[in-house]
């Protein structure tokens, strides 16, 4: 009988194991929309499109205590978990601060990212969103465009 109990007691830890890592998948495709919309409120990025000049961008917003929140990023077909320095999966259990926060790379051009909260419960939400790094070059040209704008608004005005 003590054999059937450790044994019983090895397949629930087992099990137990398979399920934790089941948790957030290792990628998603790229049209899930998640089975609830409350989990989690990604505030930066604060739109699902948005631009910057730097390499790295920080990733954050709130949620709900005890939701596990994990970063991917689109590889042309599908979102691929984000590796932390151990190569493991990054992502991040939301405390009693209720924020979360991942710095990315990011890669000249188009950059596509899906953030996946999971609460205990099984229940996931799926937030996607692109961040654009722009060139210098291109930042000038909009710049020196705008000066023009600008000098014949004030050449009309005066």
């Amino acid at each position: 009988m003590k054999k059937l109990g450790a044994l019983f007691a090895v397949v629930i830890v087992i099990l137990s194991c398979v399920s934790a890592s089941a948790a957030n998948p290792a990628y998603i495709s790229a049209n899930d929309p998640g089975t609830v919309h409350d989990l989690v409120v990604v505030k930066k990025p604060e739109t699902k499109n948005s631009a910057t000049l730097k390499k790295t961008y920080g990733i954050t917003g709130t949620g709900k205590s005890g939701v596990k929140v994990a970063y991917y990023k689109f590889n042309g077909t599908s979102y691929i978990s984000i590796k932390d320095s151990n190569g493991a999966m990054a992502q991040t259990t939301i405390g009693t601060a209720n924020v979360f926060y991942k710095q990315v790379a990011l890669s000249e051009g188009h950059n596509k990212f899906a953030v996946r909260a999971e609460a205990p419960n099984g229940t996931y939400q799926v937030e996607y969103f692109d961040i654009n790094v722009l060139n210098q070059k291109i930042l000038n040209n909009v710049s020196g465009f705008s000066n023009g704008i600008q000098s014949l608004y004030n050449g009309w005005m005066n």
